[in-house]
């Protein structure tokens, strides 16, 4: 029992490579099968295809050449003195023995790749004497010398593709140099130079031959029988598994980035190295054996969970190298056997760190099963969805060094920064196994992330690892991202603390007390007419009276649809005085709209005017016109009115955009407004003097923003007819004639305003959407500039940043007075800076909820775990942000499908909702997607019913029965079907790009016009094996694919007699763009330059290195 134990824990052990392999020969042994062994490849071949592997790299270089992404130097420090002349016979030693290191790769007439194997290819060992430099510089210059040696760049057509340098520092003191391109060399390779390099310089050294055996084939006989033997039935039986396991695989892991993502992949990178302690490491191991499951598999988990949390994404893509010599006859060779494994994991349900093991587990050993299907031919079978940005099916890379890639980390190396400056992926965690623990090295591309993003990440990495050990059956959502100190800093240090006297005045008496302090002030103008603050409050007390007449008081919600006028504010403050609450109703909604929002409000009564009432929508309560039936309501007092109302009572209900098709109402309480507009006077710097602008739509709360604010803070406020405020020449003429000190509009109204000279505007204000940083910029200089956020529940505005430069877009800023404003993760956990979460919003502004619906009150208004008074709840306000390291939040989207264009906030499914009553269509969906001018606009993909393709103009008609203007698509695209995820839900990011125009029906095939159209047409025709081929046909879609592509281009090149880049086509895929750019006489592109060279000071090894004694 004590050796089947035994052998249990040992077959545990195995690293999943080793455990595929053990279960591979021993099925094969139990079927009495032996493996055919790889065949020596006719000595008459002269032109070798490439392996799988082989050929992505050989891809990679037509695509960007003259880099040194895939160079892998080494560096090896030789004590003791150094026999030259036999050390460089020695490496051609090892050239002639493995042919690898002697192959070119060359491109045949039809574009194919293909390698040579040259006879002979001589090394010369050049040594470069570093001893006539002060012994303090040599070490200096020897780093040096070995960053030059690892940028220099490889041509794959003429150079050899293995050379060696040997620096002297002293007689007894060497530094020999070697690079390779991983074309011919990969990790376990270096394993099998070194050991070879060793034997055969001591034999040669002591006059003796060396004992390698011989090897029994070369790399080129491997490719020649692997191209063969993958296929028929074994190729099947593995992209079976292949296509089943990466159906809907998501196309881009979109980690938090500092910024954009390039259109074309920049591989300039970075590395960041930190050493994990013993404890945790041992635990970790502790937690694998229990699970059973090998180290890499338990690193590979938490690394999973880490990408979870930062990115939110549940279904994780990881690449993973392995090393590919499951046959004997392979494990002495040098060549490029390395193969990548794509490895998914459902961290979907709230799994606990235990059940992500399991799961991790499951997945990791299946693919290793299925191993022997290259990444490169995976890649072409599934052909995903291509794009230049990011690698395909995965971006990120995981890595546990071990002793099967030939690196090994040990002391005395000369190990100076070789990193190359590149990094192949987004992201890769490479873990090396040390004496005190772990060696973590995050390798990253830098023109995605900062240093500092990635030392944070290194840091919640550290944190999330030590609570996996601690607490395994703790769900992944709640292990600690955060050590102590930085929860504190987030939860404390950007906050600001909730005033238990915040919002004591009611929104009306914070107007009554400037009727106090300047009852003459002029308090509102409109089309040459103006009220003096005690006019206007006189006129609101008799108002306050007839409705508390006709039963208005606390609680009651009174409609108030009026145009803007003079008496439009009688009515707002009259009811408020009253002790009611306001609806406000832009007299300009859809009749439909109107009446739903009257019934479901169920309101008593509703305030208008004469010219409205006979327009208005039918409702069960009563209607008073302030302006035929005033002079009735003037013969009320019109001194003070004594409140009814407290400020935890309702103040107005303001409907937005609703998911299932109908606005919701929003509970809004005096409180928190009143906290907001006393909060903004100050930030603002509104005065007496000041004259504000009444821009916004009555049923939008900017408008009700306006009103506050101008006038509890003695303003004067400007209303204008609609007319007049149109962005544009208009409103620019209110601006002058009524000299406006202080602007508040959304950023896509002030994008239309030419910035004309306005030597009275003082102050812009934006919110409601996101401010590009060229408004900033046009609309700063000689003014103040601020940026405002905050959703209607959270009392209108929660934070605001004023803007110092135009350089960049503007923040969310920080929260105003008596807000807290937490980002948090889907347990409601505090994420790092960086990290994208939902933003909750805290404090007296959060609103008390949703008209006659509690369950979607109770779904958005949750707890306040961070404060201590009762019954605090925080808002789920659907915004996806991320904090920034000084404290700044950075608004990144929406978490639903809730969309923000133009200001306003618009559910889509209510958009979908009335498209789908349509007759014509079958299914919708509503996106937001940006114009060729930069500015959001909302694009309607719609699938027709019975094939009957309708028109925009018809749909737009349709809409705008039931919607109001702003939630009117601006194009509509026509689709067959819409595209899907796995589970079965639309796929919004699969959705096509919009051309110019909306799309009427499906596109129509268009002949070659041009003779260079006529000519690409031809050969596209001729290398996918096509009848014909359109001008706006997409090469891609066609079925081209990477090796494809080089043949067409290789023909390209030849037919125009020029050297015409390869990216070319993969940037302009269609015959009528390729076209076009060849017509305008380019000459190809410049080589991109290679990345500078900085020497990083931090210590990190990233290439295989070793302590070696010359004899």
């Amino acid at each position: 029992m004590g050796s089947m134990s035994s052998l249990s824990e040992r077959v545990a052990a195995l690293s999943p490579a080793k455990r595929a392999l053990l279960e591979r020969r021993l099925e094969a042994r139990a079927q009495g099968v032996t493996p055919d062994r790889i065949p020596r490849r006719p000595a008459e071949q002269m032109l070798v295809p490439l392996s799988f592997a082989q050929q992505r790299l050989w891809f990679l270089e037509q695509l960007e050449p003259g880099l040194a992404f895939y160079n892998l130097p080494l560096a090896n420090r030789l004590t003791g003195p150094v026999w030259v002349a036999k050390l460089e016979e020695t490496l051609n030693a090892l050239v002639q023995r493995h042919e690898a290191l002697r192959t070119r790769f060359v491109t045949t007439q039809d574009g194919q790749p293909a390698q040579v194997v040259e006879p002979r290819r001589p090394l010369t060992l050049e040594v470069i004497d570093l001893g006539g430099l002060p012994e303090a510089e040599r070490e200096t210059e020897a780093g040096r010398l070995a960053l030059l040696e690892a940028h220099r760049p490889f041509d794959l057509a003429r150079d050899a593709l293995f050379r060696a340098r040997l620096l002297r520092l002293s007689d007894t003191d060497h530094v020999l140099l070697m690079t390779m391109h991983h074309i011919v060399s990969d990790g376990w390779s270096m394993g099998v130079l070194y050991r070879e390099l060793s034997a055969l310089y001591v034999a040669a050294a002591s006059g003796r031959p060396a004992a390698l055996p011989e090897l029994p084939i070369q790399y080129p006989d491997f490719a020649v029988w692997q191209r063969a033997w993958l296929r028929g039935d074994v190729l099947e039986r593995l992209l079976s598994y292949w296509k089943q396991r990466l159906a809907g695989v998501p196309a881009l892991l979109e980690l938090p980035t500092d910024r954009p993502r390039p259109r074309v992949q920049s591989f300039q990178g970075a590395a960041y190295a930190v050493p994990i302690p013993r404890a945790p490491v041992e635990g970790l191991k502790a937690v694998a054996r229990q699970a059973d499951v090998t180290l890499f598999i338990a690193l590979l988990a938490a690394f999973k969970v880490l990408l979870f949390r930062y990115s939110g994404e549940q279904d994780l893509v990881v690449g993973a190298p392995i090393a590919n010599r499951t046959r004997v006859e392979l494990e002495g060779l040098i060549g490029f056997f390395v193969n990548t494994l794509v490895l998914r994991t459902d961290l979907s349900g709230s799994p606990t760190f235990r059940e992500v093991l399991a799961r991790t587990r499951e997945g990791t050993l299946e693919a290793f099963a299925h191993q022997d299907l290259p990444f490169e031919k995976l890649v072409e079978e599934l052909q995903p969805e291509r794009n230049l940005g990011h690698n395909p099916l995965f971006q990120v890379m995981f890595v546990l060094q071990n002793a099967e890639t030939g690196v090994r980390m040990t002391s005395g190396n000369f190990a100076p920064q070789l990193n190359v400056g590149t990094s192949k992926f987004d992201l890769t965690l490479s873990a090396t196994e040390t004496e005190d623990g772990l060696l973590a090295v995050f390798e990253y591309n830098t023109h995605l992330f900062d240093t500092a993003t990635i030392v944070a990440l290194a840091r919640n990495f550290q944190a999330l690892l030590e609570g996996a050990v601690t607490s395994p059956d703790r769900r992944i959502g709640e292990l600690p991202l955060l050590d102590p100190d930085e929860r504190r800093r987030l939860l404390l240090d950007f906050q600001r603390p909730v005033d238990g006297r915040a919002g004591t005045l009611l929104l009306h008496e914070l107007f009554e007390a400037q009727v106090r302090l300047r009852p003459e002030a002029p308090a509102a103008r409109f089309l040459g007419q103006s009220l003096s603050y005690r006019e206007l409050d006189a006129r609101a007390n008799q108002l306050a009276r007839e409705l508390r007449e006709q039963g208005c008081g606390p609680e009651v919600c009174v409609a108030l649809c009026m145009e803007r006028s003079l008496e439009l504010l009688v009515g707002m403050l009259g009811i408020l005085k009253a002790g009611a609450a306001f609806l406000p109703l832009d007299p300009t909604y859809p009749t439909e709209r109107l009446a739903y929002m009257l019934e479901d409000a169920r309101v008593p009564l509703m305030l208008t005017q004469e010219r409205l009432a006979s327009t208005l929508p039918p409702h069960a309560g009563r209607t008073l016109c302030v302006d035929s039936e005033w002079p009735r309501i003037a013969a009320h007092r019109d001194d003070g009115v004594a409140p009814l109302a407290v400020p935890d009572n309702l103040a107005y209900v303001i409907y937005t955009s609703g998911s299932t098709g109908r606005p919701k109402g929003v509970l809004v309480p005096h409180r928190g407004v009143s906290s907001m507009a006393e909060s903004q006077a100050r930030v603002l710097r509104i005065d007496p003097g000041s004259r504000f602008l009444q821009f916004a739509s009555l049923s939008f709360d900017a408008c009700v923003f306006e009103l506050v604010v101008a006038l509890g803070a003695g303003a004067t406020l400007c209303l204008a007819p609609q007319a007049d405020l149109l962005p544009g020449a208009p409103l620019l003429q209110v601006l002058r004639n009524e000299r406006i000190h202080i602007l508040l509009l959304p950023p896509s109204s002030l994008a239309v305003l030419p910035a004309a000279v306005l030597p009275d505007l003082r102050l812009v204000v934006t919110g409601g959407e996101a401010c590009p940083a060229e408004l900033v910029a046009r609309w700063l200089p000689g003014r103040r500039f601020i940026n405002a956020y905050g959703p209607t529940e959270g009392s209108i505005c929660a934070t605001l940043v004023e803007c110092q430069d135009g350089t960049t877009a503007p923040l969310l800023g920080s929260p105003v007075d008596n807000t807290q404003v937490y980002v948090l993760d889907a347990c409601l956990e505090p994420l790092p800076a960086g990290v994208p979460g939902e933003l909750y919003l805290g404090g007296v502004g959060v609103t008390r909820g949703y008209l006659g619906r509690p369950d979607l009150t109770a779904e958005r208004y949750v707890p306040d775990p961070f404060r201590a008074e009762p019954g605090a709840r925080m808002y789920r306000t659907g915004d996806r942000v991320r904090r920034l390291p000084d404290g700044g939040l950075q608004y990144l989207g929406r978490v639903d499908q809730q969309l923000k264009l133009r200001g306003y906030r618009i559910e889509a499914g209510e958009i979908e909702h009335v498209l789908l009553r349509h007759p014509a269509l079958q299914e919708a969906v509503v996106v937001a997607r940006r114009g060729p001018s930069g500015e959001p606009r909302l694009v309607a993909y719609c699938v027709p019913r019975d094939g009957r393709w309708p028109d925009a103009a018809g749909l737009r008609g349709f809409l705008r029965e039931s919607l109001p203007d702003f939630m009117v698509p601006s194009a509509f695209v026509l689709l067959a079907t819409l595209p899907l995820t796995g589970s079965g839900k639309v796929d919004r990011r699969a959705l096509p790009a919009v051309t110019a125009g909306a799309l009427e029906s499906p596109a129509e095939w268009v002949a070659p016009r041009t003779e260079t159209e006529k000519t690409l047409a031809r050969i596209w025709c001729e290398v996918l094996e096509l009848e014909r081929v359109g001008i706006h046909d997409d090469f891609f879609e066609l079925g081209g694919h990477s090796l494809l592509a080089t043949r067409v281009m290789t023909r390209v090149s030849t037919a125009f007699h020029r050297e015409v880049p390869l990216r070319w086509l993969f940037e302009l895929s269609t015959v009528a763009r390729l076209g076009a750019e060849l017509d305008k006489g380019h000459e190809g592109e410049s080589r991109p330059r290679e990345p500078a060279l900085t020497r990083v000071a931090r210590e990190v090894v990233t290439v295989p290195v070793r302590s070696d004694s010359a004899a």
